[in-house]
């Protein structure tokens, strides 16, 4: 008998690696996603920490937490070579092994076949798969979550607790998402094992645990930029991104041209922007409570539903997500498979429901614990920001969740009334989740509306030292980068997507210069590749009242930079720059607004 149960355990846990790792590989090995974006950044801070040395600070620092890229410049140390191809291959493998966790952890305390269930729906889970080659923070949380969640789970089970390994892994949650201290403090709470009377021993160890590693985080942070905290310096301005006007479309958007209407100011000034950023946000909220209620529900809605099938975006639907050749293949896919996952994503959530009622029903606290992580992770991007990736890690808990509830009901099977019940509660959940969300999306948008805004906001090339100060009160300033950045750049279109003929955006902006005269250029970018739409939109420069540049933008095909000198610009320079893009005779419907939205910049000639 012990051969055969050693054989059993054996056999489980290789299918579990075959269908963990064996699934995501071959989908990665297919889809090979290209770091891109904030991916592309976390990577990138990797290889910042492999060639400059941990301690050294930069820019990265103000947006991720360290845990990942720290991790990744570890791994860069070891096996040299493509660092891309290395973080993703990292990214999979980290993934592939979520399924053991529950297998092994729950081993000699909850049954094999409970065990094998677990671990099979998370190898099985269809938008994980096709997310685990984005080198994404979501992704390499999840194997602290899903640990620290089974380890709670064997503690309350009646196994041993593990208050080192819950403190530890706490930390690393940490250290990858800040928000994940609050998310994972009651998996924290119960795989320590704090009960009455539990003695002071195993709490001391837990506190300490996970104290010491978040203190040598916060001090890393401390040490490298000058700021002792666990939390990322641009934390305001992500939750402002969520509440400005037009951010419900894509649960964010860039703040920069909202603050270059309400408070320019701050653009000159990088610490008081980060440090006023969430009173910003506080205020915008406090403008519109009734609409801002109505978009966190509807933010919330949209994620647990469609979560998986928006985060493909950024594996498959992306320009830079694929190589060329695969762009077609990648999209086809995602196309077919959106449908699929958002009915997973409404059975999940129904199944979740059924669980709880389960677990308040049975009093089952491993289920309860790991419903409030859940409930936590929620309403953490409840407040702050949401979009469909974060989801990840609560859906990987409500997974355990659904599978304890199953083993509950099959302890217990006098309660088949109780069954029935919390499954056809959780049906109709799933279809109420999956019939509203769409009306719902739909009154948000149409409500999230905005008037003109008078923007104000500079532009510079710092080792140039000369500065374009632009006032816009015609149009909409939809993307502003970094004042702090050496090339800074600016993107206008107009105010309606389907704009009127006469209709324009325009940027009046007055150049300066300082120290000895040197050529400078005006970049303008053409966004829209295809041709053979002649007399549609029109681009325009004008210096000192002359024009100096003028493009039908959709007349030829291709898309590119348009160089306009500017002439020496230094001490004493002083001209009136004015850019713009115009609606000549556009046909209503192809969204020409958007098409020519406009981007411009300095550059160095």
């Amino acid at each position: 008998m012990p051969f055969v149960k050693n054989s059993r355990e054996m056999l489980g846990l290789v299918l579990l690696l075959i269908l963990g790792l064996g699934l995501r590989l071959a989908f990665v090995h297919r889809f090979p996603t290209i770091p891109y974006s904030d991916f592309l950044q976390l990577v990138s801070f990797g290889r910042f920490l492999h060639d400059h040395g941990i301690f050294s600070n930069s820019w990265f620092w103000e947006y991720f937490n360290p845990g990942m890229p720290l991790a990744l410049s570890v791994l860069f140390h070891i096996f040299p070579g493509d660092t891309d191809h290395l973080a993703r291959l990292a990214t999979v493998v980290i993934c592939g092994l979520l399924p053991i966790l529950p297998f092994l952890i729950w081993r000699n305390v909850l049954p094999f076949w409970l065990r094998l269930l677990a671990g099979t729906a998370l190898a099985l889970w269809p938008g994980q798969i096709m997310f685990s080659g984005v080198v994404a923070q979501d992704n390499w949380v999840l194997l602290p979550v899903v640990a620290l969640g089974s380890l709670a789970v064997r503690s309350l089970a009646g196994g041993s607790r593990a208050p080192i390994a819950a403190g530890l892994l706490l930390a690393a949650g940490t250290a990858m998402r800040q928000e994940m201290l609050v998310a994972l403090l009651p998996l924290f709470v119960a795989a320590a094992g704090f009960r009455f009377r539990a003695g002071w021993r195993p709490i001391t160890a837990a506190v300490l645990a996970a104290v010491l590693p978040l203190a040598a985080l916060a001090a890393y942070r401390g040490i490298t930029t000058g700021r002792y905290t666990l939390s990322t310096e641009h934390s305001g301005l992500a939750v402002l991104g969520a509440y400005i006007p037009g951010a419900a479309a894509d649960g964010w958007t860039d703040p920069y041209p909202f603050i270059a209407s309400v408070r320019p100011d701050l653009l000159h000034n990088r610490q008081a922007l980060l440090s006023q950023a969430s009173q910003l946000a506080f205020q915008e909220a406090l403008r519109r409570p009734k609409f801002q209620l109505v978009r966190i529900l509807q933010q919330m809605w949209t994620g647990v539903v469609a979560g998986e099938s928006l985060s493909v975006y950024w594996s498959l639907r992306a320009p830079e997500a694929l190589p060329p050749a695969l762009h077609a293949g990648g999209e086809a896919l995602a196309q077919d498979m959106a449908a699929l996952l958002r009915y997973e994503m409404a059975g999940i959530q129904g199944l979740f429901l059924a669980a709880l009622l389960i677990g308040i029903a049975r009093r089952s606290m491993p289920i309860l614990v790991l419903a409030s992580a859940v409930l936590l992770k929620l309403a953490i991007h409840a407040a702050v920001a949401s979009q469909g990736r974060y989801f990840f890690p609560a859906t990987a808990l409500e997974i355990l969740a659904i599978a304890l509830a199953l083993y509950e009901i099959r302890k217990a099977p006098g309660q088949r009334l109780l069954l029935g019940l919390a499954v056809g509660s959780g049906m109709i959940f799933s279809l109420v989740l999956l019939d509203f969300r769409l009306p719902l999306e739909l009154y948000v948008l149409h409500h999230d509306t905005d008037s003109q805004r008078t923007y104000r906001f500079p532009m510079e090339v710092l080792d140039h030292r000369a500065e374009l100060d632009c006032d816009m009160n015609h149009g909409l300033l939809t993307a502003l980068s970094l004042p702090r950045f050496a090339q800074q750049s600016a993107t206008i279109r107009t105010m309606q997507v389907d704009p009127p003929p006469g209709d324009s955006a325009t940027a009046v902006c007055e150049l300066t210069g300082h120290g000895e005269p040197r050529p400078l250029t005006l970049q303008v970018l053409d966004p829209y590749a295809p041709g053979g739409f002649p007399n549609r939109m029109l681009q325009r420069v004008e210096i000192d009242g002359v024009e100096v540049f003028s493009h039908d933008l959709a007349k030829e095909p291709g898309s590119g930079w348009a160089n306009i000198p500017l002439g020496d610009v230094g001490a004493g320079t002083k001209h009136k720059v004015v850019v713009e893009v115009k609606a000549l005779q556009p046909d209503p419907g192809p969204a020409w607004g958007a098409a020519a939205a406009t981007t411009f910049q300095l550059a160095r000639e």
